[in-house]
């Protein structure tokens, strides 16, 4: 493995590098935090994944037995899960990353703070990180075009410094980033670090089934579908997996088995693959590619 990659979000986190599982519905359970954060990044689950407080201790309790190495979670804040019941067993297992979605973070800042942790909140839109920053969020998540779930409308390479400069907090690029070079590419314009979903999602710890996987494989950024008509919200699917689809989908009683998200860095997915082979490969093709920058621009 190449020497670690230091930037803000390492130092705040204590990772040796700045790429973040996306905590992704259906997705990221522990095993897949567990790879990510063993092979040095920072692994994440998704809260809504598990529905009840004793499912939910049982998964940070198994991360625990088999890492040391922090982790993150991501809290739904519109009131469809309860979030307070889910803050606290975060807290009291020391969880040191909390992405918020779907509602207002200054109601768990303090809390997270006085625990030394931090919170990150995604925006799609120059309004949504500023009210972010105003109610006192630790850093930005800047979601653009072409990521999977619910990305944005900006390119991300235009997303990520407008933000960076705008808001004057740390940036986490998320949107199209499967590589090395597009780690890189992240980093020359401002960020932080690194939200990776669709690779990890064609990994042996996802959890999905065998047939999402594959589909990732097999996809072309072509076969991305940006659509609202599957939630209410947009968000990018694999087409193939939405054909036939009517009405809108129900967290609870949709069959999200048959529904498959993905972003356009589907481009950059080759195989089914560990998660630790994912991470190590972004992090040898991002010293490869800093490396050959001076050849490339002739000095």
């Amino acid at each position: 493995m190449k020497a670690p990659i230091q930037t803000t979000l390492t130092r705040m986190l204590g990772v040796e590098y700045p790429v973040i599982g996306a905590p992704m519905w259906q997705v990221s359970y522990e095993p897949l935090a567990i790879a990510v954060s063993k092979a040095g990044g920072l692994g994440c689950i998704a809260l809504p994944n598990f529905p009840s407080p004793e499912g939910l201790q049982d998964a940070i309790k198994r991360i625990q037995q088999e890492t040391e190495r922090p982790f993150g979670v991501n809290l739904h804040l519109s009131g469809k899960f309860d979030w307070k019941s889910q803050l606290k067993i975060c807290l009291d297992a020391g969880v040191k990353l909390f992405i918020t979605a779907l509602g207002n973070p200054a109601e768990v800042i303090p809390d997270v703070h006085a625990n030394g942790g931090k919170v990150f909140t995604g925006a799609v839109s120059l309004k949504h990180a500023l009210e972010a920053r105003d109610r006192g969020v630790d850093g930005i998540i800047a979601v653009g075009a072409g990521a999977g779930g619910h990305g944005g409308k900006i390119n991300t390479m235009v997303m990520v410094p407008w933000l960076v400069e705008k808001t004057g907090l740390p940036v986490i690029a998320a949107g199209g980033i499967s590589t090395g070079g597009q780690m890189a590419a992240a980093f020359c314009l401002g960020a932080c670090g690194v939200i990776t979903g669709t690779r990890l999602v064609a990994t042996e710890e996802a959890g999905v089934v065998v047939d999402y996987k594959n589909a990732v494989v097999e996809a072309s950024p072509e076969d991305i579908v940006y659509t609202d008509r599957i939630t209410g919200n947009y968000a990018n699917w694999i087409r193939k997996s939405i054909e036939g689809f009517e009405g809108k989908a129900d967290a609870q009683k949709t069959d999200w088995r048959k529904l498959w998200s993905a972003g356009q860095s589907v481009a950059q997915v080759k195989a089914v693959q560990p998660a630790s082979a994912v991470i190590e490969e972004m992090v040898e093709g991002y010293w490869e590619t800093v490396e050959s920058i001076p050849r490339a621009t002739g000095k």
